[in-house]
């Protein structure tokens, strides 16, 4: 699962809207749309904010699971 995916899916758990997450992460709904289905990938200085938005680290945002 990419960090866009585990991006939308906390935002979807938590009940909030792609313009609340857009507007927590000092971004636009656009970019955060982008983000969630793959067709960008968030910079650093997002990935931080991210992380830090989630409650996570930045090793545990970008982790992939591993199937066998």
């Amino acid at each position: 699962m990419s960090a866009g995916q585990k991006l939308r899916r906390f935002r979807e758990r938590q009940g909030m809207s792609i313009r609340n997450t857009a507007d927590m992460l000092g971004t636009s709904h656009v970019v955060v749309w982008r983000w969630e289905t793959g067709a960008c990938t968030p910079s650093v200085p997002s990935l931080i904010k991210i992380a830090a938005f989630m409650g996570c680290t930045i090793d545990e945002l970008l982790k992939r699971e591993v199937t066998e």
